[in-house]
């Protein structure tokens, strides 16, 4: 893999290199610190490698089949970054006066088909979380193994067919959603606090992938008003875009839970641990948060129950984000 890592180097310093995604938050190749060479090359941008870079291996996720695996990797290299302008003149980066610099990145790779592709790019500060995520060496390893069993079971014991949940669910319900939840999981499991939580979970792994990668996963379990303010905080598309980074998943807590409504909803807060910030993706500047510090990020999500085996809950509004 070093050498596809030194050619994807090497396409990045001459301009041919086609990233995945849209290169993560403040991910170009580069820098990083106040010009993005790769969409401004016709003004002038260079970045000439130099050297061999030091790769450090950090993560891995072996999946089954391979659309889901990554490796994750630490670049250090040495490169002259700068730009010239239209009168010949030679403009370094804002926060040196020289053309040679250090880089440090994190770079999340995939493995599919014939090539590695690159999928994210992470600054430095930004990409620690990756020291203290998850190994998966092995597809049976996996959570998510246990999470669609899970789904499967659940799914499985649900109300007969031709019944519906508002006839099974009390008039009156407790003040507490999670013990009304749990009542209701006796006559239809997918009402467990265990199911919402694996819902709440897939949901915080698609948003992170689709940051930087494709939508799909997050669309399949997310309504597109939702995906919008995950994706873009509710603002036009294409003007900001949310950055979430490395998401522990720390509490989901069953706020609200409405089963005579059609269809039948529950709320939840989710309290994440996460790097997240609002990027302008025009320049990168950052709009809001921090890219080098994790901080608490509570979520107020409201799910309604479908018929889809795969997905019993889909994510419909994003109430709080």
């Amino acid at each position: 893999m070093r050498s596809e890592l030194l050619s994807i180097i090497a396409a990045a310093g001459d301009g041919t290199s086609s990233f995945g995604g849209d290169g993560g938050g403040g991910g170009s190749f580069g820098g990083g610190g106040g010009f993005d060479f790769n969409s401004n090359r016709s003004g002038g941008g260079k970045v000439e490698p130099r050297g061999e870079p030091e790769v450090e291996y950090v993560g891995l996720v072996n999946r089954e089949g391979e659309d889901d695996d990554r490796v994750v990797v630490h670049i250090t290299c040495k490169l002259d970054d700068y730009v010239v302008d239209e009168r010949g003149k030679v403009v370094t980066r804002k926060d040196t006066q020289r053309k040679r610099v250090t880089l440090r990145q994190w770079w999340t790779l995939q493995p599919p088909g014939d090539r590695w592709r690159l999928v994210s790019i992470e600054q430095d500060a930004e990409g620690v979380h990756h020291l203290d995520a998850d190994v998966v060496p092995t597809p049976w390893s996996d959570r998510r193994v246990a999470d669609e069993a899970l789904v499967e079971t659940a799914v499985a014991d649900k109300v007969p067919a031709g019944a519906a949940v508002k006839d099974i669910a009390p008039a009156y319900l407790a003040d507490d959603a999670r013990s009304v939840a749990l009542d209701l999981s006796l006559a239809d499991a997918r009402f467990s606090p265990d199911l919402l939580e694996v819902a709440a979970r897939r949901a915080v792994e698609a948003w992170m992938e689709a940051v930087d990668g494709e939508d799909e996963d997050l669309e399949a379990l997310a309504e597109p008003a939702a995906v919008d303010v995950l994706l873009y905080g509710g603002t036009p598309r294409g003007r900001t875009r949310v950055v979430v980074r490395g998401a522990d998943m720390q509490t989901v807590r069953i706020d609200e839970i409405d089963p005579h409504s059609d269809p039948p909803a529950m709320t939840v807060e989710v309290d994440l641990e996460a790097t997240w910030y609002v990027e302008n993706r025009d320049t990168a500047a950052v709009v809001s948060g921090d890219r080098g510090r994790r901080r608490e990020l509570k979520q107020r999500w409201r799910f309604v129950l479908t018929d889809d085996e795969d997905v019993p809950w889909r994510l419909a509004t994003v109430v709080r984000a």
